[in-house]
């Protein structure tokens, strides 16, 4: 099959927005899409793991990935993601995001039980042959079960409908062996799926990022793509190196906490974390500040 669909350069997962009694923001959300539409950037990841999407009822992702794909209303390509160990509920995930308007599903291996790779391909596999619209493999480490470059190269060589890769395992390594075995005739984006390693990915082959940092700051991850689409690495260099200092400074305190407060800070709100997960301290919001400050991202 053709690639119809590119999400090359900056695409951005999206942040889900809760209210304090934890229900879906569902004005923010839309606000949040239309943010990143306005910003100029190339694409929308719905329900990734930083999503907060192991607290989302299957109705919620589902309703989620439909508010996005409204707001967006085909201007960007919007790819939807399955998390689970359920298949059966997978199936019917998978299902639901294609009646959204989804570009692209994006499958993620199975999480914190040791899967063996044979059990992890067959699983894959067989959703891959549920989907009827262009699929990505999302290699996610934090689930516990890394996907083996064979295994990867597996599921894209053997199957015409996966067009997309996103690597979050930040293992050079890893990531040019899983090069290596790709087929070379394959059609197929390689997309880094780390702020971490947009830069190195992208001097390897690859075609861009999943960004959660372009949630809250777009403009220089579509700085850091543009640089590096225009081969001014040197440029792209310093870019990748103040993107690691954004990072570095949004993971302080709790999950996705870090965030949020700064989107609330660029006045972009995304709403509060859903528990279990809690909110910041008075002595992390400071520093994020202080630490935002002195990247002027904040006056």
């Amino acid at each position: 099959m053709e690639l119809k669909t590119s999400f090359k350069g900056a695409v951005t997962e999206i942040i889900t927005p809760f209210q304090e009694d934890g229900a879906l923001d569902v004005r923010l959300l839309r606000n949040e899409a239309e943010f990143q539409v306005e910003s100029g950037i190339a694409g929308l990841f719905t329900n990734g793991l930083a999503s907060e999407c192991l607290s989302l009822t299957m109705e919620e992702k589902v309703n989620a990935t439909e508010i996005v794909c409204r707001q967006v209303n085909g201007r960007i390509p919007v790819m939807g993601n399955v998390t689970g160990n359920n298949y059966d509920e997978c199936v019917r995930l998978l299902k639901e995001y294609e009646k959204t308007g989804v570009d692209a599903v994006s499958l993620t291996q199975p999480m914190t039980y040791g899967f063996t790779q044979e059990g992890m391909y067959r699983y894959l596999s067989d959703l891959i042959h549920e989907a009827s619209v262009p699929v990505c493999i999302y290699n996610a480490p934090q689930t516990g079960n890394v996907l083996s470059p064979s295994t990867v190269a597996r599921l894209l060589n053997e199957n015409d409908l996966v067009h997309y890769y996103k690597e979050s395992t930040i293992d050079l390594v890893h990531i040019q062996n899983t090069m290596r075995l790709i087929d070379a005739g394959k059609d197929y984006e390689f997309l880094a799926g780390s702020d971490a390693s947009t830069l190195p990915i992208a001097m390897l082959g690859g075609k861009g990022v999943i960004s959660l940092i372009s949630a809250v700051f777009p403009k220089i991850i579509i700085r850091l793509c543009d640089e590096i689409e225009a081969m001014q690495m040197e440029a792209a260099r310093k870019t990748q190196e103040e993107i690691l200092q954004i990072r570095d400074a949004l993971k302080i305190g709790p999950f996705m906490a870090g965030y949020k407060y700064a989107a609330e800070l660029v006045g972009v709100p995304m709403g509060v974390v859903r528990k279990p997960l809690v909110g910041l301290t008075e002595a992390e919001k400071s520093k994020i500040q202080d630490n935002l400050k002195n990247l002027n991202l904040i006056s």
